[in-house]
């Protein structure tokens, strides 16, 4: 893994179409939504994780929470980049993430999520919960980024808040419009991103 790994593009390499079609068998959701809804999620809890930056010990605290034989933990071969079996133990072992990093706006995020994506309210809950214990599952196998979290996580936030729907950036606090820039800065930005992660992984 290179020092600063692009956090959505390694946390999107455990959704494989088996592990979707494994959760599928719990939702009946489209598929193509299901995918959609998981990667918001990851992109909300990574910005709940951006908003936290200031709290003293916040990120090794809620990682911590993370037991390494845990149900979910023990189902990540983490070298691979997969996820070996999919059960629903994140049903419950996902929320007090979720507690943790959103309180009481966690109920309003996830109607957003139901409704900003389109699939159930129940499915919404649940692939928070499951994101939320894949973030904190990656970051526990990798405590070496914990460090460096805030500083990945900032220069990382525009692709992040670009994948979020607009009504989830206002409940964190951020405005909609947050990502829109300046024409000629983002062409040399999207060259950076297209090639970026490449030259500097030797």
């Amino acid at each position: 893994m290179s020092m600063t790994p692009n956090l959505q593009i390694e946390l999107r390499r455990f959704i494989s179409s088996n592990v979707v079609s494994k959760l599928n068998k719990f939702y009946f959701e489209n598929d193509a939504l299901l995918i959609k809804g998981i990667d918001v999620s990851i992109g909300t809890i990574l910005m709940g994780l951006y908003n936290k930056a200031e709290e003293s010990d916040f990120y090794s605290e809620i990682v911590s929470l993370i037991q390494e034989d845990s149900t979910f933990y023990q189902e990540i071969d983490f070298n691979a980049g997969r996820i070996l079996s999919v059960d629903d133990c994140y049903r419950l072992e996902g929320n007090v993430l979720l507690k943790e990093l959103f309180s009481n706006k966690k109920g309003r995020i996830s109607e957003m999520v139901s409704n900003e994506v389109g699939i159930k309210s129940e499915t919404a809950r649940e692939i928070l919960n499951f994101s939320a214990l894949l973030v904190m599952s990656y970051l526990r196998n990798n405590l070496q980024l914990i460090e460096s979290l805030k500083l990945l996580l900032e220069d990382q936030k525009r692709d992040i808040l670009n994948s979020i729907p607009p009504g989830i950036k206002i409940i964190l606090g951020f405005s909609s419009y947050e990502t829109v820039e300046d024409k000629n800065q983002s062409i040399g930005r999207s060259i950076f991103t297209l090639f970026g992660h490449n030259f500097f992984s030797f």
